[in-house]
């Protein structure tokens, strides 16, 4: 038998498109491993874009707080759900003259604020042309009754993600999908998601990256945005078991993981 060592799996990638929550840290809390795996997958030269379908932070918290586990990142690398949703409507809407009612955080409102629109504040947004829908840790009825009057009135509906979870340290929250479900209950209607699994964020993800789509590498711990994102844009998957997906989640599931791992040091 040949005694020859197997290449480990990182070196058949280029470019590593890595989400945060759940992958690299839950909350606030770093996960130990994803840190020295990013150093070392950066030694072997490696280019590393972080994508993150939570709307709610803006590019340049990211980078503060992945420096505060001592990771750096430059804002040119890190792609958010909310910067997909602008990128998203610059290309494919008539904004000139238009407004938004925005239920989310700064990160969206930034992004969102780049694209021209006229952000709507309180009972004005009544009247938006555009409901924009991310996370939300700061909900209100009031919130989801104007969104909800302005959709009644033929608003566009726009939501970032659908991700019905946020994990944290202590166990998973609501997250903005489940915001999306209580509006697309009352309005009747779907919102269009831009975030993953959305086959426009992958490809804008890839674009920012410079990578070949063969020689990318998709890492998650979501099966539904994640790896359904990663395939749909034709890139290998892994699915990282420290957030909210685990191995049970994979019976039936389809399509699978091209690679399962308890932590990212095994691609090492």
């Amino acid at each position: 038998m040949s005694s020859e060592k197997r290449p480990a799996p990182l070196e058949r990638y280029d470019v590593l498109l890595m989400d945060m929550d759940g992958v690299i840290y839950l909350n606030r809390e770093p996960i130990p491993e994803a840190v020295d795996f990013i150093s070392v997958a950066r030694k072997r030269g490696k280019k590393i874009v972080f994508l993150t379908n939570n709307s709610k932070y803006s590019r340049g918290e990211y980078r503060e707080k992945l420096a505060a586990m001592g990771v750096s990142a430059r804002e040119e690398d890190i792609l958010t759900s909310a910067g997909a949703a602008a990128q998203f409507l610059l290309e494919n809407c008539e904004l000139e003259g238009r407004s938004a009612y925005l239920i989310g955080g700064k990160g969206l409102r930034e992004e969102i604020g780049k694209t021209g629109l006229r952000l709507l504040p309180g009972e004005e947004g009544g009247a938006a042309d555009y409901v924009i829908v991310g996370w939300d840790t700061e909900l209100t009825y009031d919130k989801l009754r104007i969104a909800c009057l302005a959709l009644h009135r033929g608003a566009v509906f726009i939501g970032t993600n659908a991700d019905a979870t946020f994990p944290s340290s202590e166990g998973l929250w609501p997250g903005a999908g489940a915001i999306l479900a209580a509006l697309e209950k009352a309005a009747g209607r779907e919102a269009l998601v831009v975030g993953k699994p959305n086959l426009f964020m992958m490809q804008a993800a890839l674009h920012l990256s410079g990578g070949l789509a063969d020689r990318t590498l998709m890492i998650g711990d979501r099966l539904e945005t994640d790896v359904l994102g990663g395939w749909r844009a034709g890139l290998d998957t892994c699915l990282v078991l420290t957030g909210v997906s685990g191995r049970e989640d994979l019976e039936g599931f389809q399509p699978q993981p091209d690679l399962v791992v308890e932590s990212l040091l095994e691609l090492l």
